[in-house]
């Protein structure tokens, strides 16, 4: 079992992702918010334990990543996905792009509000 520990905060996004794994074919999804150690994918229809690698693919700040990532939870509005190393490239180049919103703060198990 895998338990989740954020060390960095979360900021609210906007943005495409392809999720990748075993064998099967890419699904699209969209990023909710990003910290430099992991991200929450909006997606439907797929159910992912967790402990399950996938890999992310996207394409933003002009150029395309492919993330190594671990699925750390899940539920009907999406899953909550751990980078397997810091992408700290990443977060800044995007936290830079969008004007840094403020991170996103929520008490301890409540879900984050993702409206504008």
């Amino acid at each position: 079992m895998i338990n989740e520990r954020r060390y960095a905060a979360r900021h609210r996004i906007d943005l495409p992702v392809y999720i990748r794994y075993g064998r099967r074919p890419f699904l699209g999804a969209t990023a909710r918010d990003l910290s430099v150690g992991g991200m929450f994918l909006s997606v439907q229809s797929l159910t992912l334990p967790a402990g399950t690698p996938i890999e992310l693919e996207l394409s933003c700040l002009g150029r395309d990543w492919l993330i190594p990532a671990v699925v750390i939870h899940g539920d009907n509005s999406g899953v909550g996905v751990m980078f397997r190393e810091p992408q700290s490239a990443l977060f800044r180049g995007l936290m830079q792009a969008t004007d840094m919103l403020p991170p996103i703060t929520t008490a301890p198990g409540a879900e984050a509000d993702y409206r504008p």
